[in-house]
């Protein structure tokens, strides 16, 4: 464990702080978050056809379009600061865990 969090700050600091989300993800459940914070409204599938997901009007991941008309960056903005239909996970998930779900969200759309 001590050598894990020396080789995590050494990399940080060579690299900079956006290497520790993709380090951390390995340690992270993403499916499980996905499943206990998401399907609510996105759904198993992602297509959020959901009670809740169709009357917010939640956003289709397995659609070619959404997946296309959105980059990683904006779906953690996305997650961390919600929007209009969306409430944020800034103070529910960890920057870390909100990189982790990319990945889940993504592959939706193959």
């Amino acid at each position: 464990m001590f050598k894990r969090i020396l080789i995590i700050a050494f990399l940080q600091a060579a690299f900079g702080y956006l290497v520790l989300p993709e380090i951390m993800a390995d340690d992270i459940d993403a499916q499980g978050i996905y499943t206990k914070r998401c399907v609510i409204c996105h759904g198993e599938d992602g297509s959020g056809k959901t009670d809740l997901g169709s009357g917010l009007g939640a956003s289709d991941f397995s659609d070619k379009a959404v997946q296309d008309g959105i980059t990683d960056e904006q779906i953690v903005e996305q997650i961390t600061n919600g929007s209009d239909k969306m409430f944020p996970f800034k103070d529910k998930l960890s920057e870390e865990e909100i990189h982790a779900l990319v990945p889940i969200v993504r592959a939706f759309g193959k």
